[in-house]
């Protein structure tokens, strides 16, 4: 499920946007999130380079999850990760709504990768920054 981000609602990162990394300086997020914890994320992870991509299949994938408090960060978020809903052939990342395997039960948005993975490198252990 894709749609508008609201203020309050959770969010999970992965990569470049987790805490200390260079997505979270960038864009601010100290301030339009409020970290909830670790978290895991169902999903695969893998290396494409200098970024990670998540993409769906029986594993789990380490992260952060927030709250957040300023949604209006998100249409540059989108653009970092290259979501562009209704184009298809630009867009590399979905934000997705997913139900989290840690905390259990608990929703939030994610960016899942949809685009080919080639030379990709799988990351067994699912944490970007153990790489």
């Amino acid at each position: 499920m894709s749609g508008p981000v609201r203020d309050g609602d959770l969010i999970a990162v992965y990569g470049l946007l987790r805490a200390g990394q260079s997505g979270f300086a960038r864009f601010g997020l100290a301030g339009a999130f409020e970290a909830r914890g670790p978290c895991l994320i169902p999903g695969l992870l893998y290396d494409l380079g200098d970024f990670p991509g998540l993409v769906g299949g029986p594993g789990q994938v380490r992260g952060e999850l927030f709250s957040v408090r300023d949604a209006q960060v998100m249409p540059r978020l989108d653009a970092f990760e290259d979501y562009w809903p209704g184009d298809r052939a630009r867009t590399r990342y979905e934000r997705r709504r997913l139900t989290l395997v840690e905390p259990e039960g608990v929703a939030a948005w994610v960016y899942v990768w949809v685009q080919p993975l080639t030379a990709a490198r799988f990351m067994s252990g699912g944490d970007w920054l153990a790489r």
